[in-house]
């Protein structure tokens, strides 16, 4: 890794460019990030080769569920919603020593909650476990509690790591906290090679607290170097505290919501019959390979920037930084949208039709990622909007909005699962998550004037006309496929050339589009990776 990772922008200085920023997001995180996805596509094809669309592993994504939400509602509100702005804004005034006092009671007090809130879901699983999935039956709800209490040993240990991996960022060190995901699945993968074949699903219930710890461990190192101020202190009194913690009420209730939208899913999934909740998970969990590489990352080299800016009351900045990064991520998502679509079925089983993951299951998984790619932009666009608010110290806004979007999301769930099972379940969550989107979109606007909407407009539906030309590309491109290559397409070696010529010709013609479309955007992406290339040339 190079030094250039760890170099500490001072507070006092200007935020990066978006060029910058979105190069270095580039270069570390975005790199990073499909790194960590490649590595969970292949937790997933070791997982469902071993055990398939089984009633054991529909237990342990059911299982997953619990501590996942505890995660979420402890740490994603401290981090996200309150602590880097509060933080930085102590930074951005040269008041570091203050700066690690806040620090150090907010890792404190979030180590306490969550061991209280992990110790108390634990007695409370064989009660919890029938309300979240009320379609198993009883020897897989028994699995479910085991593995449920298994597993909630890892919010503590990925909690911490998590606000740790946030501290760092805060300071421009983004090459270790990035790398940390990349072990936690390195762990899980490794347990289910070694350790499932003989503990069986309970192995891989071991990796991911394994996994958790290793990705706290991997970042103490980094933290030890920044973190000098940092002490057993637990001020409830400090005056940051109290904003994290005004921050975090709001937001807490958002995550609440949010919740909401995967225990509901569970509950109408596991009524769907053995594999539906796995089909679902490896539909959204394939889905969210392009969130976590465009959106994820690029939201976290942003946030600090945007933090420092409106510490600063530099609006305008961020302005500029949301108007160019919403529009490339819209011209990028575009075309991973039409090959998501178009191609769902052969990318299902590339990425998971072997050993005992049945093409039947592969077909399920395929019809609820069509429905999942619909909403992909919104996905993908949605963690920088909410980051703008975050920056600003303002939560409620984004908590309104994803009440909003729960509240559409959960009528449309139960709607649709009957007609359409496993893909009604995605489509609701598309629906209900581009509507959140326009909801941040036109509150952000208001919220600093402009978001420069009308250009983004406009370079919107001309990614999605690209889009659509390259889709009824693919589709010729695919009946071709599968009349001239049926028996190739059969099994699993020959389908990987027949999916990389296809997604690559579409890809091809969706840069052509937007040539012709006279794309600008397709001119900065080429600016930055040029401009990234050239100063590698020149260290």
């Amino acid at each position: 890794m190079s030094d250039a990772v760890g170099v500490e922008t001072p507070p006092e200085a200007s935020g990066p460019s978006v060029g910058r920023v979105l190069a270095n997001a580039s270069l570390i995180l975005t790199l990073a990030a499909l790194a960590s996805r490649l590595l969970g596509w292949i937790r997933l094809l070791v997982i469902g080769s071993q055990f398939g669309a089984s009633a054991d592993l529909d237990a342990y994504f059911a299982a997953f569920r619990i501590p996942d939400a505890i995660f979420q509602l402890v740490v994603a509100g401290a981090l996200s919603a309150a602590l880097i702005p509060v933080f930085s804004s102590y930074r951005a005034r040269e008041d570091e020593h203050e700066a690690w006092r806040l620090a150090s009671s907010v890792i404190n007090l979030v180590l306490i909650a969550l061991a209280v809130f992990s110790l108390v879901m634990a007695v409370l699983a064989p009660w919890v476990v029938p309300i979240i999935a009320p379609g198993f039956d009883a020897q897989t709800t028994e699995l479910t509690v085991r593995l449920t209490r298994l597993m909630l040993l890892s919010p503590v240990f990925i909690g911490m790591g998590a606000v740790v991996s946030g501290l760092l960022n805060s300071y421009g060190r983004f090459g270790v906290p990035a790398l940390a995901p990349l072990v936690y699945n390195l762990a899980i993968i490794a347990a289910a090679v070694v350790l499932a074949p003989i503990l069986g699903v309970e192995g891989l219930a071991i990796g991911v607290v394994a996994g958790s710890i290793l990705h706290l461990a991997i970042q103490l190192p980094q933290l030890r170097k920044v973190g000098r101020h940092y002490d057993l202190t637990i001020g409830l009194g400090h005056p940051g505290v109290r904003k994290v913690a005004w921050l975090m009420g709001p937001r807490l209730l958002g995550l609440a919501a949010g919740q909401v939208n995967f225990i509901v899913s569970t509950v109408l999934a596991s009524n769907l019959g053995v594999g539906a909740v796995t089909a679902y998970n490896y539909a959204f969990q394939l889905s969210q390979i392009p969130v976590g590489v465009l959106g994820v990352s690029v939201a976290i080299a942003l946030f600090p920037t945007f933090s420092r800016d409106a510490a600063l009351g530099r609006i305008g900045e961020i302005r500029r930084q949301l108007s160019t990064s919403l529009r490339i991520l819209i011209f990028l998502a575009a075309p991973l949208t039409a090959i998501m679509i178009v191609l769902a079925r052969p990318i299902a089983a590339v990425f998971f039709q072997y050993g005992l993951f049945s093409d039947a299951a592969a077909e399920r998984t395929a019809g609820a990622l069509v429905f999942f790619s619909i909403g992909l932009a919104g996905h993908i666009v949605v963690h920088v909007l909410t980051r703008a608010f975050y920056a600003m110290q303002d939560t409620r806004v984004p908590v309104l909005w994803a009440i909003f979007a729960v509240a559409i999301n959960v009528p449309l769930m139960v709607v649709l699962s009957g007609p359409m099972g496993v893909e009604g379940l995605a489509l609701a969550l598309s629906i209900s998550a581009t509507l959140e989107v326009i909801g941040l979109a036109w509150a952000l606007r208001r919220r600093i004037d402009s978001i420069d909407e009308g250009t983004i407009l406009r370079s919107g539906l001309r990614s999605a006309l690209a889009a659509t030309i390259a889709g009824l590309g693919m589709l010729a491109g695919l009946a071709a496929a599968q009349e001239w290559f049926g028996s190739m397409m059969a099994n699993g070696a020959g389908r990987v050339p027949v999916l990389l010529v296809l997604a690559g010709g579409g890809t091809a013609v969706y840069l052509l589009a937007a040539i012709a479309l006279r794309s600008k955007e397709l001119g900065q992406v080429r600016r930055y990776l040029f401009r990234r290339r050239a100063g590698q040339e020149a260290a």
